[in-house]
């Protein structure tokens, strides 16, 4: 039995959304347009061929095209009419627009229509010579299905030869359109690279951008840096070009152009989700005068010709600096010139205020009566209060003052659940918390000792037996243990944002930001403009410092400090992270989840943070101590400095050991290749708090 033809995908069903991007599709259809091939920034050359097929017929606005790599000598040669076959091309999706692409398995045939003959005749004839050897051989049912299609397609899509010809030789004569915003002209036509830098306006059927290259014009709207007059006008569709916007938090001065895009382009921003900090490849920008006439705007019009085609288009933010454009690279660095330049001039405008409110106050203080500081006025009542004591009679005692009564707050029942009660383990039991719970409960305990033993590699040396130290190894033990310690200080800290790489990091260049201007509130207000950063999603990362649980009244105890990542605090907390600086919610829920852990570890660990923060900010102010005044209470602050062990019980987890490569500048102790160290590692795992459905109670 003879083989069947090839199937076909159809134009319309892939424009529809019938196949996903990356996959490898057959197409047949009419050639309509042919772009001869130019360099690109590789070894290969790049050409395009726009086809129809019957479910497009009879739409004008419907076609499909294929972009191809390959040498000169290796490109097809199509015109007006001809039937291009394609087998093994991958769908992408290039510029807001579905097309196709060649990879190795691709082939394309191209049968000439003017030999094409009628069926049930099949075009062998008709095949142009091949300029690549094919992967796969085409059967006496392919070309017979060539002669079907060609006869019943209708062709009056087909241009005629002379506009075939004046389309490919204007595809020869390369024009480069690309230009900078400083260059841009009025009643011109330019292919520009920019960050969007203020949010979209969507008017439904049209988008209003602004848009920076960072480069300067002088006939562009004027931001100025800070000024004190309200402005309502966002969109400056009044007279004027020097008012300040309050709302800007784009780059100052002539360095913005607002650009107005229609459809299909207003689509293509609605579906890729251009938004501030977008960093966008915009071709075939008019730029024309606007509204006031005093200034340059774009327009990002319709294409006649094709109505579809979609001439703005998002750079990927994680796109590596080998395959980044170039041109986006330098907008990049001028970006970050400009970041520094803004920073300097916000300082200065900052300094100079902070210095004008000074003079301003010094002379409102020498206008008034000056009054005397706090040590005069403590002099004066002392020296009043000694006189008022010598008038007194001699046999008169003084009656001490009584204190107010500090009230003390209710204390909580530590690990107090249904089944558990507060219980300090003694020498001859130990007790666990129930809830606590982890897997492997089968395995046998290690002591936190063994974790910390080093393991050897028995081998032999010159012919003698010897035992190499490891670095680590990776195994994974259970133990007893109870919290001690944990890392970060403050539990805001325990998860971390996951950011979307930054377009600095592709520059081969990168050069690390001045934080001297990160007080100032204008700087700061810039540098969350000018860093784009765009959240992904937040992560677990904590540490724990676990002491053994032995029963036994030693007091010192092995430790050991395990890691928390992401999945493993999912597993504990049975939570998701979150943005914990900005949710009083879920720091009550993480709180009320590591209660169960490590009981009033945190209230200690937080009253002795304060402490130190309160002797360091006295010592700075050269003051003295709190209440060194008063002797009877010097006993008691130094019994508040000193660490109170948290009153928790122990519970069965499990551990894991690996290794980590670290930096290591002394060579001899680079044991994980040049310039590195492995560091031993240890991780928590498979341990989750249960906790029943009731509240602790008090």
């Amino acid at each position: 039995m003879a083989p069947a033809a090839a199937p076909f995908t159809p134009i319309d069903a892939i424009l529809n959304g019938s196949a996903r991007t990356g996959t490898l599709i057959n197409l047949i259809g009419i050639v309509i347009d042919f772009r001869a091939p130019v360099p690109t920034r590789k070894e290969d050359y790049k050409s395009q061929i726009r086809f129809y097929d019957e479910s497009t017929q009879d739409d004008t606005s419907k076609s499909f095209t294929i972009n191809i790599f390959r040498k000169p000598d290796a490109m097809p040669n199509p015109v007006c009419g001809d039937v291009v076959v394609l087998f093994n091309a991958k769908l992408q999706t290039y510029q807001s627009e579905l097309s196709l692409m060649t990879n190795h398995l691709t082939d394309v045939y191209v049968f000439s229509a003017s030999e094409i003959p009628r069926p049930p005749h099949g075009a062998e004839n008709a095949l142009q010579d091949l300029v690549k050897k094919p992967s796969r051989v085409l059967t006496k049912a392919d070309f017979a299905h060539v002669s079907t299609f060609y006869k019943n397609i209708d062709k009056q899509r087909v241009p005629t030869a002379a506009e075939f010809t004046y389309h490919l030789e204007k595809s020869v004569q390369i024009k480069e359109k690309f230009s900078l915003l400083k260059d841009v002209a009025c009643d011109r036509f330019a292919d520009v690279i920019a960050e969007v830098v203020r949010e979209p306006y969507d008017l439904g059927d049209k988008f209003t951008l602004w848009i920076s290259d960072y480069t300067e014009h002088s006939n562009f709207y004027h931001f100025a840096l800070k000024s004190l007059e309200p402005h309502a006008d966002p969109y400056n569709y009044t007279n004027g070009s020097n008012t300040h916007d309050p709302d800007w938090s784009g780059p100052y001065g002539k360095r913005s152009l607002q650009i107005t895009c229609w459809e299909p382009h207003a689509s293509a921003i609605r579906e890729n989700k251009i938004t501030v900090g977008s960093f966008v490849f915009i071709r075939n920008l008019q730029i024309k005068w606007g509204r006031n006439s005093s200034n340059l705007e774009g327009f990002l019009r319709e294409d006649r010709q094709y109505p579809n085609k979609v001439y703005i288009s998002l750079f990927d933010d994680e796109e590596d600096g080998d395959s980044m454009d170039p041109r986006l690279k330098e907008t990049a660095r001028r970006r970050r010139q400009y970041e520094k330049e803004a920073k300097k001039e916000l300082k200065s405008i900052n300094e100079a205020a902070k210095a004008g409110q000074k003079r301003r106050a010094a002379l409102e203080d020498d206008s008034k009566p000056r009054k005397t500081n706090s040590k005069s006025r403590r002099k004066e009542n002392r020296a009043a209060l000694q006189a008022e004591t010598s008038k007194s009679p001699p046999d008169r005692e003084k009656q001490p003052t009584p204190e107010p009564e500090v009230p003390t707050a209710p204390k909580i029942k530590l690990n107090s659940t249904s089944q558990c009660r507060c219980f300090v383990p003694s020498a001859a039991s130990l007790t666990l918390s129930p809830s606590v719970k982890c897997e492997n409960e089968k395995q046998p305990l290690s002591t936190v000792a063994e974790l910390l033993e080093t393991s050897y590699f028995d081998t032999i040396v010159n012919a003698e037996a010897t035992k190499l130290p490891l670095p680590f190894i990776n195994a994974k033990y259970r133990a007893n243990v109870r919290v001690k310690d944990y890392r970060p200080h403050r539990l805001e800290d325990f998860a971390f944002a996951r950011i979307k790489a930054d377009i600095y990091d592709a520059l081969s260049d990168p050069e690390s930001e001045s934080s001297s201007d990160d007080d100032d509130d204008e700087a700061a207000r810039m540098d969350r403009f000018v860093e784009s950063k765009k959240i992904k999603g937040w992560e677990w990362s904590f540490q724990l410092l676990l002491e053994a649980a032995t029963g036994s009244d030693a007091e010192t105890k092995d430790c050991v400090w395990v890691t928390v990542d992401n999945h493993a605090a999912q597993c504990l907390l049975n939570l998701n992270a979150g943005d914990l600086k900005n949710s009083k919610t879920l720091v009550a829920q993480l709180r009320e989840k590591l209660f169960y852990l490590w009981g009033d570890l945190e209230e200690h660990k937080t009253k002795k943070l304060l402490r130190g923060a309160q002797a360091e900010k006295q010592a700075r102010a050269n003051g003295p101590p709190a209440d060194s005044d008063d002797d009877d209470d010097d006993d008691d602050d130094e019994d508040a400095a000193a660490p109170v062990p948290a009153k928790n019980l122990p519970f069965s987890c499990c551990i894991k050991q690996y290794g980590m490569k670290r930096d290591e500048a002394d060579e001899a102790k680079a044991d994980a290749g040049q310039g590195k160290r492995w560091q031993r590692m240890y991780a928590l795992f498979g341990t989750q708090i249960y906790v029943p459905d009731m509240s602790r109670t008090q």
